[in-house]
């Protein structure tokens, strides 16, 4: 696994991730993990998925991309 190191990050950010992490159990660095896996990037089937889901449950909508619009935005 890589190694990550972020300089000049604000007090403020730091207690606030310490008062979290404290909150939920975990260390700072075991919350700071937490949060980057949160919010990485959707993968391909990921975006697919949710996408899929997203039509289903709103039928009312219709996309404005045509088919190959969207299978562009996929590749």
């Amino acid at each position: 696994m890589g190694e990550l190191f972020i300089p000049d990050v604000p007090d403020e950010t730091i207690k606030a991730i310490k008062n979290k992490a404290l909150a939920n159990g975990r260390s700072l660095e075991q919350e700071v993990r937490f949060i980057l896996e949160q919010n990485r990037p959707f993968t391909t089937a990921e975006r697919v998925a949710l996408t899929k889901r997203f039509h289903a449950e709103t039928p009312e909508l219709q996309p404005t991309l045509t088919t190959e619009e969207r299978h562009e935005g996929l590749m």
